[in-house]
């Protein structure tokens, strides 16, 4: 499985590309592909609202070209300030997350650890048989739900707490010492 905080057209793409089976987990779990199928688990009528209410008080806050295709959250440009973005949506019934390319609004519970139990389900194994690998804030619940959890060396520190093994190396580098480290690869 891959699971992206990206669009699903984009996460296919890497799917494709990466030679994936499995089902594919886009927009931090609010799509699951599978065999031809997307099942939406989420909505984004209510991150809609909240980013319109944002618009009002912070005029500049822009979405990402990607959120063209975005169905269930709110994906904006990773230059605003996260901490006002928080403040002014404090007290909705939204999470706000943020990864090294989005500031996502998000309903509540919506994650992708929701999203690869989802993928589970279709390929009959618990989430105990997962070894998830991140490095955003958006994967600390997937890295500490799934069986074993790897972040990359640059992963943000709540993905590094959530995570039973921490990478000394970086990105691409991480994954492989991550891998290396369970004995998946020599």
């Amino acid at each position: 499985m891959i699971a992206s905080g990206n669009t699903l057209p984009v996460a296919f793409g890497l799917s494709t590309y990466i030679g994936t089976k499995g089902p594919v987990i886009a927009e931090n779990g609010g799509i699951v592909y599978y065999l031809g199928k997307m099942y939406q688990l989420q909505s984004n009528e209510l991150p809609l609202k909240g980013y319109a209410y944002l618009k009002e008080a912070m005029p500049e806050v822009e979405r990402l070209f990607t959120d063209n295709w975005r169905q269930t959250e709110v994906g904006l440009k990773r230059s605003f300030d996260l901490e006002r973005i928080r403040c002014i949506l404090a007290g909705w019934d939204l999470e706000i997350e943020a990864t090294g390319f989005a500031i996502h609004i998000m309903n509540r519970g919506h994650s992708k650890l929701a999203g690869v139990e989802r993928g589970c389900e279709f390929l009959s194994i618990g989430l105990e048989d997962v070894v998830a690998i991140g490095d955003s804030d958006n994967d600390s619940r997937m890295l500490a739900g799934c069986g074993f959890g790897i972040a990359v060396g640059n992963a943000s520190p709540s993905a590094k707490s959530s995570a039973d093994f921490v990478a000394k190396a970086a990105h691409s580098d991480g994954v492989i010492e991550g891998l290396r480290h369970l004995g998946l690869l020599d």
